[in-house]
């Protein structure tokens, strides 16, 4: 099967969806300011190299669920002008003759939403038990999103690849046909 690839952070969204989606629960529940040491910690084990972005996200979906629905709010998220302001004009002008696949290191809850606004695409997302906050696989980065797409449609073939970060995805730039950058709107064909 021939398919475009979206990557979703930094190219379809103009930003970081999880941490813009971190700050508005926080502005919702500032209760869950309780829950920073831990995260704090955590971020820090990851940048000694002690800790993954994995265990990570674990932590912060974890204390996150525990104090409410993450997927209550990543659909209120979504409904924010300001989120749907952020993404990307350009990519509504992009080709759509064949199946388009985003796939996103971000959890798959909190982009659902969006995938919905943009026109029901197939997703790829970082697996997270909503309930728990506990990220259930990989990290969906680099050949993990390789993997993973795979695994959702069977065998493919990139036609064209578009994202932010040629180094955490050049897995899927290398298996692709036609690369492009994008950068807050603009996109680059490399």
């Amino acid at each position: 099967m021939l398919i475009d690839v979206y990557d979703f952070d930094g190219t379809i969204y103009d930003g970081d969806s999880t941490v813009d989606f971190t700050l508005y629960c926080l502005r919702r529940h500032p209760g869950a300011i309780a829950a920073l040491p831990r995260v704090l910690a955590a971020a820090v084990r990851v940048a000694m190299k002690k800790g993954t972005l994995t265990q990570f996200k674990t932590v912060l979906f974890g204390e996150m669920a525990r104090r409410f629905s993450l997927t209550q709010e990543a659909e209120r998220f979504w409904q924010e002008e300001a989120t749907r302001k952020k993404l990307g004009a350009w990519f509504e002008s992009t080709p759509r003759d064949i199946p388009i696949v985003i796939a996103s290191a971000s959890p798959e809850f909190e982009l659902r939403h969006a995938a919905k606004l943009l026109g029901g695409y197939t997703l790829i997302g970082t697996r997270c038990d909503e309930a728990t906050g506990a990220l259930t696989g990989k990290n969906c980065k680099g050949e993990e999103k390789l993997r993973r797409i795979r695994e959702a449609i069977g065998e493919f073939t990139v036609r064209a690849m578009y994202t932010d970060d040629a180094k955490a995805d050049a897995p899927l730039l290398e298996a692709a046909q036609e690369q492009y950058i994008v950068t807050h709107g603009s996109v680059r064909r490399v």
